[in-house]
């Protein structure tokens, strides 16, 4: 390959380049712009139905609030639920619209099978371990003990 076959070869792929980029650009307009709306990875999966905190909008409200003590939390402060002790207790749950964690897989759907995992006692043990022949008094003779004989 020669140095004019290499500058011509430049050539046709640079007036290719123009065409490309200008085409691209044109598509590009009607896209939205990503890097200016929030999408994050657990932007996704945020419920708007629980909202993550509410804040005060004047000083006056801050200072008449009346949100609750905690007395495990080691430091005083509104936002409660954000602070590390909360964390390290697990006492606050992840809400979100679908499951990210498997932790959260817990008590979302019915069980799959007998929750007493057949260790549960039914009417068939009442049936066949227990002796009920006390019980019956009169109806079917058959079922009523006999009295042994005093003679």
């Amino acid at each position: 390959m020669t140095k004019d076959q290499c500058e011509a070869f430049k050539t046709k792929v640079h007036t290719e380049l123009k065409f490309t980029y200008a085409d691209a650009t044109k598509r590009c307009a009607s896209l939205p712009n990503l890097h200016k709306i929030k999408n994050g990875y657990f932007g996704y999966f945020k419920d708007e139905r629980h909202p993550v905190s509410k804040e005060h909008k004047f000083t006056y409200d801050q200072l008449k609030d009346s949100s609750v003590f905690d007395p495990k939390n080691p430091k005083e402060t509104f936002h409660i639920r954000h602070t590390e002790a909360m964390r390290a207790r697990c006492a606050v749950p992840l809400r979100t619209r679908w499951m990210v964690r498997t932790s959260q897989s817990y008590g979302w759907l019915p069980p799959i099978d007998d929750p007493k995992l057949g260790f549960g006692r039914g009417n068939l043990y009442h049936r066949d371990a227990m002796d009920a022949s006390h019980i019956t008094v009169g109806g079917n003779s058959s079922s009523t003990p006999i009295a042994p004989n005093s003679s």
